[in-house]
């Protein structure tokens, strides 16, 4: 009698600790599941707070570069290269930290833009102040590169700009930077649109501090992209001071600025 009283009292023991371990595990699934959501929660208000943060930045840029402009005969110019690091719609451009990465864009058909040296960190101030390098197909992305209330100029447009500065007397030194050169011959930016020296990537960087390339938007898109080169031309049989511009195009693997015209 005395063995099962003992035996029963060991079983209810064993009952109510075994529902005590049920209860705790029941317990710390329900913690469990609240710190999940909570988790997820604050993810979620995290990314709508890193769209809105990208959203004011986008609108910001656009509004300092709606006021940096210049009325040159009938075209309104940005009188800085486009540095936008979204689209008009608001999805972020692809940075590429690499020449891998660069390639690995355009490999991929996708928009890229970068730095001159592509990090940061490595520029100084004055390359800072050039601007973005864009891939073709961030030049020809359906959300649109340029913000609102401008657009990208064609080669009509450069060649529009650089015919209105030969009727007034003026040529394109008047459009180049008086900084930044460093092949002996500056500009003197007397217009104000302070065209830059500031180069291009391929796989690699060049022309700093001789050349500009800016993107010219063609419609439909081919499979080449034409482009303006802006340079002093020692070549030229007129004097190469007055500085020099040429129509091209090329592939993807190209990183020129963007200069924007007004709508």
């Amino acid at each position: 009698m005395k063995s099962f009283f003992l035996f029963a009292c060991i079983l209810s023991v064993n009952l109510n600790y075994a529902q005590s371990k049920k209860e705790q595990i029941a317990n710390l699934s329900l913690r469990l599941d609240s710190l999940l959501l909570l988790v997820s929660s604050e993810r979620i208000a995290h990314e709508k707070e890193i769209i809105i943060a990208n959203e004011k930045i986008s609108a910001l840029e656009e509004q300092i570069r709606t006021n940096k402009s210049i009325q040159v005969g009938q075209q309104n110019w940005m009188t800085e290269n486009l540095s936008v690091s979204t689209f008009r719609n608001g999805d972020l451009i692809p940075q590429a930290q690499s020449n891998e990465e660069w390639e690995e864009a355009g490999f991929s058909k996708q928009a890229a833009w970068c730095y001159y040296n592509l990090s940061v960190e490595d520029l100084n101030i004055e390359v800072k102040n050039y601007g973005k390098l864009y891939n073709s197909y961030a030049l020809n992305d359906p959300r649109g590169l340029a913000p609102e209330g401008w657009r990208l100029p064609t080669e009509g447009d450069w060649g529009e700009l650089e015919n209105h500065l030969f009727l007034s007397e003026r040529n394109l030194m008047d459009a180049f930077s008086s900084e930044g050169w460093t092949n002996g011959y500056v500009g003197n930016n007397t217009i104000g649109l302070n065209f830059q020296p500031a180069g291009w990537r391929d796989v690699g960087c060049g022309g700093l501090g001789s050349e500009m390339c800016f993107w010219a938007y063609q419609s439909p898109v081919g499979e080449s992209t034409p482009y303006v080169s802006l340079f002093f031309d020692e070549n030229r049989p007129c004097p190469y001071e007055s500085g020099t511009l040429v129509n091209r195009s090329t592939s993807w693997i190209m990183g020129f600025n963007v200069r924007c015209i007004r709508e």
